[in-house]
């Protein structure tokens, strides 16, 4: 009996050991299923991420489209951009845009977005955008919708991203009320997330500022961040600069762009050349005496130099010349540069494109300085054919005869195009810039004084003295006070007067024999130097106040069409003193009156008689 018992207590505990085992048996069957279905997910996820090509990613979300969950649906589209974005893919945009399975993936994450990630969901705006999916599409909507939601939580980075994304996509509704709340929601966070001890970061919100209507005090915040920086690496600098280029001009970004702008000369080397252009051209074109922050001599001449310390070549030599044309900048260096790459080859002058003849004759023409093998280049563009038929907009047709007048080449297709009466009446009638009338005169008084030949293609209804009066300027007179102090009286000076050739002249003054200023009690209504009759063995002193555009802007240097104006009324018969207002203002009060005496002394060669109390 015992013995049956002990058996049926043995079975019994066979029997549970057994259920146990099956159990446990079941459970790692289980597991094991588990794991193998992990183990193939993750080789779905490994496979999106290694694809060779587009059409491979786009049959893998076919095959899987159900077992796909949010890290697949975000890497597949990863792997798409990736390809696209390098060139790697077999498919053009338009065509994965139309492919079924594209349209797979994105009905996959339409179902899948709320569940993604805020950073994931603009990842996926940032694919679908690239393909070009429209923003009226209901994925677009749907991703944009979960943004809208989630906008306070933006870090700025973010925000700057998707402000780019939305600038690229259609127009819709709810895009153009994201770009209305970023700014705003970017003002907010601005004081609390901003990244102060990373300057790129800065320059990215600096970028931000100059697309976005931004609160003074928000873009003076940056500002004051950035500054704390001691200097910046050659992309942040650029940045910066490029950025405040595009902002309305303020004295705030006067030390800043000092400082990313010395960073730049700092790093010349690691900018590249296209980036070197583009940044000079910026900064040119938005030079004015106002916001002089954006002119930077020392960039300027590194520029230049780098152009001839790499022998960049012929092209590179212009394109910067181009730009400092453009203020009158002065670089002798890269002139002779260019001319003896003319000089090397001249084919790369003679075969060059019109605009390049004629950013050769405005650097050329700024003052009477001649580089070596400038002979070589001059003959090269006086035998150029059919320049004037170029419709190349960065011409200045006026300005192009002006240029070419002053270097003693007169072009007669250039300046039959200049002169002829429609394109004269469309010129003064329509744009009315001072610019285009002085280098008008330059061409009139150079046919006049050197080549009288020319005179039949002059227009009489076109005479400087016809068109002076619609292009007087508002000048300041400040010689006029110690004129007056030094000669005698208002009756001794006349002010504000031209000459028919088109001269502006700030003062005329008669002196008779010994040197004595003649009372003359100028007309009210003279306007022309040569309409004040002056008496017999006396002598009319014209004196011309040279401002700063009379002067190349970086050495002062009188340019070319000044000594021109020179030239034209010394051989009307009239004394001419040139004084430069720029240095007669920066002398001490008890020294101007004097400085204005031997400028006229010396340039008339006669002792004047004048008080003592004012010499």
């Amino acid at each position: 009996m015992a013995q049956a018992i002990k058996g049926a207590i043995t079975a019994r505990l066979r029997s549970l050991c057994g259920a146990r085992l099956l159990g446990s048996f079941a459970r790692n069957q289980q597991s094991q299923d588990l794991m193998k279905f992990a183990s193939t997910t993750d080789f779905l996820l490994g496979n999106l991420k290694s694809a060779p090509n587009t059409r491979t990613v786009l049959e893998m979300v076919a095959q899987h489209n159900n077992i796909m969950n949010n890290k697949h649906i975000m890497q597949a589209l990863r792997t798409l951009f990736t390809l696209q974005k390098n060139g790697n893919s077999e498919l053009s945009t338009n065509e994965i845009l139309a492919h079924r399975d594209f349209k797979k993936l994105c009905r996959k994450l339409r179902t899948q977005a709320p569940g993604i990630e805020l950073g994931d969901t603009i990842e996926a705006l940032k694919v679908v955008s690239y393909v070009g999916v429209s923003a009226e599409s209901t994925i677009f909507q749907v991703l944009l919708q979960l943004i809208r939601h989630n906008v306070n939580q933006l870090n700025l980075q973010q925000i700057i991203f998707l402000e780019f994304l939305l600038s690229q996509a259609g127009a819709s509704p709810l895009v153009e009320a994201l770009k209305i709340a970023l700014p705003m929601v970017f003002e907010i966070h601005l004081p609390v997330k901003m990244d102060y001890p990373n300057p790129a970061h800065l320059a990215e919100y600096l970028y931000f500022a100059s697309r976005n209507n931004l609160t003074e005090d928000s873009v003076e915040r940056i500002v004051s961040a950035l500054l704390e920086h001691p200097e910046f690496d050659v992309k942040t600098a650029r940045s910066i600069v490029w950025s405040v280029c595009e902002m309305q001009g303020h004295e705030m970004f006067r030390p800043l762009m000092k400082k990313a702008i010395d960073s730049l000369v700092v790093h010349l080397d690691d900018l590249s050349f296209n980036d070197m252009e583009t940044t000079l051209t910026k900064l040119i074109s938005r030079f004015t005496r106002k916001h002089s922050y954006f002119y930077n001599q020392t960039f300027y001449e590194s520029c230049a130099n780098h152009v001839i310390d790499k022998d960049l070549g012929f092209k590179q030599s212009i394109y910067i010349l181009r730009k400092f044309g453009r203020l009158n900048f002065f670089h002798q260096y890269l002139l002779d540069y260019m001319c003896k790459k003319v000089h090397e080859n001249p084919d790369v002058l003679a075969k060059a494109d019109p605009v390049d003849v004629y950013s050769i004759a405005v650097a050329t023409s700024m003052t009477d300085y001649k580089p070596p093998h400038w002979d070589t280049v001059k003959n090269i563009i006086a035998r150029s054919e059919n320049v004037a038929n170029s419709d190349r907009k960065e011409i200045i047709w006026i300005k192009f005869a002006a240029s070419l007048c002053l270097l003693d080449i007169f072009k007669l297709d250039v300046l039959n195009k200049c002169l002829n009466a429609s394109f004269l009446q469309q010129l003064f009638s329509k744009r009315k810039f001072m610019s285009d009338f002085e280098n008008y005169v330059t061409v009139w008084q150079s046919i006049k004084l050197f080549r009288p030949e020319f005179n039949c293609l002059l227009t009489p209804a076109y005479d400087p003295e016809a068109l002076v009066k619609n292009f007087r300027q508002s000048l300041e007179f400040p010689l006029e006070a110690a004129l007056h102090k030094a000669l005698g009286g208002e009756g001794y000076v006349k002010t504000d007067l031209h000459s028919k050739s088109g001269v502006q002249i700030d003062h005329a003054v008669v002196f008779r024999k010994g040197g004595y200023p003649v009372a003359m009690n100028f007309p009210e209504d003279v306007e022309f130097i040569e309409d004040i009759e002056v008496p017999p063995d006396n002598q009319l002193v014209a004196i011309l106040g040279l401002r700063h555009f009379s002067y190349t802007l970086n050495n002062r240097i009188a340019r070319s069409s000044t000594n021109l104006n020179v030239k034209v009324l010394e051989s009307q018969g009239y004394q001419v003193v040139p004084v430069n207002l720029e240095v007669w203002e920066s002398l001490p009060d008890f020294e101007r009156i004097p400085y204005i005496m031997r400028a006229i002394k010396e340039r008339t060669a006669s002792d004047l008689n004048v008080s003592e109390s004012v010499i």
